[in-house]
């Protein structure tokens, strides 16, 4: 049986992750749509397992179905994803598009240098893996911090880690931010 036992940060930084999860096809759509959830896993010292993050998911096929209605049937803020994807980054329809709904790392005190650690080294892998173009999501769907340090630190890593598009407007709340990584073109994975 895993546990979410909380670990330290530096516990966090040198663990070693595996993945596990579910996923459902959403059956509002004929095909193409799936909302799939990550767990990442990793042993303690007596080889129990623990669960020390999770990531929420939607996967669309874009060839196969609408991708901004898809979003909207989901919730808003996939929705809004979505719609800033399709309209402010002016990505092709036809994508295999991936939204982070939610990223949680369990620890103690973990910083945004393992949540982007263990984003880069884990889910991106696995979605690039799933023949995934494109993945968006919000800045606070990895990040739940009104901390103004802590979202200068997630930027700076967003800017020199991950290679990545992002997209901030004016009078808008930093939480509300959303970037887009595009894992076709990401040498990060050759």
């Amino acid at each position: 049986m895993k546990t979410k036992e909380r670990l330290t940060d530096a516990q966090l930084q040198s663990a070693f992750i595996t993945l596990s999860g579910d996923y459902i096809r959403n059956s509002d759509f004929e095909r193409g749509v799936f909302q799939e959830n990550l767990t990442l896993n990793t042993y303690d010292d007596n080889e129990r397992g623990i669960v020390v993050g999770e990531a929420r998911l939607v996967l669309v096929n874009g060839e196969q179905t609408d991708f901004e209605d898809v979003a909207d049937s989901i919730s808003g803020d996939v929705w809004f994803v979505a719609s800033r994807m399709l309209n402010h980054f002016n990505l092709p329809h036809d994508s295999r598009f991936a939204i982070i709904d939610d990223f949680f790392v369990y620890g103690k005190k973990v910083t945004v240098k393992t949540r982007v650690k263990l984003l880069e080294e884990q889910v991106l892998p696995y979605l690039y893996d799933r023949g995934i173009d494109k993945v968006g999501f919000l800045n606070a769907s990895i990040c739940y911090t009104d901390s103004k340090l802590e979202q200068e630190n997630l930027d700076s890593l967003f800017e020199y880690v991950l290679p990545m598009t992002r997209e901030t407007v004016k009078g808008e709340p930093w939480s509300e931010g959303v970037n887009v990584i595009d894992l076709a073109k990401a040498e990060m994975f050759d």
